[in-house]
């Protein structure tokens, strides 16, 4: 077999990627600024000036703008090789070597995709310690008790509703967002809960709204809705990492966003390939990509998560 090119291997992951995680073409796209191929600086403004009504005292006082900046990293996912034998290519009825390359492509994109999501919640601060979305930007659903889902899991959880999302865009209003380019990834089960909670009229004009093409299921409260069988997790206010078992207390949540305040970036993207391999009598394929994201903005201003709240 001859060897993937390169460009033509990046270009497909891209395509496989925005099709698999539909929810991450509703962000900042920073690959352009990564730095040495490893790091994202994005500069914050300072604090804006202050306005003096009848100005008298004279001259005024001239202050200096602090900008700060937020980082993040981009890590290195790599699948475990996988190899075909001489014989499977020859003798197999179907064609294994494209079936193997497109299961490494979409492992490693729902990888991709459930770190970023972590890492839109997480961060490093600009002096090195730990950053987390805070408890301010939390809201716990209020809807009746339902049996928790995921494995880990015990006890009964407070549904998601509509009521929450509507918090959640007041929430965001006072945080002085825009009101356009809002959207709501929900956990399947708190999708179908949200639904559940919708009157007949809500439900009409959610249907008619939906933008299927592009990921969107329908728009309320001001979010376009969207639908993943993963999102986030969390220990009390904590996230928890992709991967990382749940244990009985732990909650799903939802994240809503609007697409100024989130970033991600693509690094480098490299398919390994190594035909006629003699200790595998066959060809060995395997992947890697470079990829990280992170809240736009050291005030968590425009990132909401919506999670489960213990139930009787």
């Amino acid at each position: 077999m001859s060897p993937i090119p390169v460009q033509v291997f990046r270009d497909y992951i891209i395509e496989k990627l925005r099709k698999a995680n539909p929810f991450l073409a509703f962000a900042i796209i920073e690959t352009a600024f990564v730095l040495g191929g490893a790091v994202v600086h994005i500069p914050n403004a300072g604090a804006s000036p202050t306005v003096v009504k009848n100005r008298s005292s004279f001259p005024a006082s001239a202050v200096q703008r602090t900008d700060s900046f937020v980082t993040y990293a981009l890590d290195v996912f790599t699948t475990t090789p996988t190899f075909v034998t001489w014989h499977e290519e020859n003798e197999i009825s179907y064609d294994k070597t494209d079936s193997v390359l497109n299961d490494h492509v979409l492992t490693l994109l729902e990888a991709v995709g459930d770190d970023i999501l972590y890492k839109w919640v997480t961060g490093i601060k600009s002096d090195g310690t730990a950053d987390v979305i805070p408890a301010a930007n939390i809201i716990k659903t209020t809807g009746s008790a339902v049996a928790a889902t995921e494995e880990g899991q015990t006890g009964n959880r407070k549904a998601f509703t509509y009521d929450d999302l509507s918090k959640a865009q007041s929430l965001m209003n006072k945080m002085d967002v825009p009101k356009t380019e809002r959207y709501a990834l929900l956990e399947s089960y708190q999708y179908k809960q949200l639904i559940d909670s919708l009157s007949n009229n809500q439900m009409a004009a959610f249907q008619q709204s939906a933008d299927l093409a592009n990921g969107v299921v329908g728009k309320l409260a001001g979010f376009n809705i969207m639908e993943r069988s993963t999102v986030l997790a969390f220990n009390a206010n904590t996230p928890i990492a992709p991967g990382t078992a749940l244990q009985a207390a732990s909650n799903i949540g939802a994240l809503c966003w609007q697409k100024d305040s989130v970033a991600l970036a693509l690094g480098e993207i490299k398919p390994f390939q190594d035909d006629d391999n003699p200790l595998y009598y066959g060809d060995i394929f395997s992947a890697a990509v470079k990829a990280g994201g992170r809240c736009r903005r050291q005030d968590w201003k425009g990132v909401i998560a919506i999670v489960q709240d213990a139930a009787a």
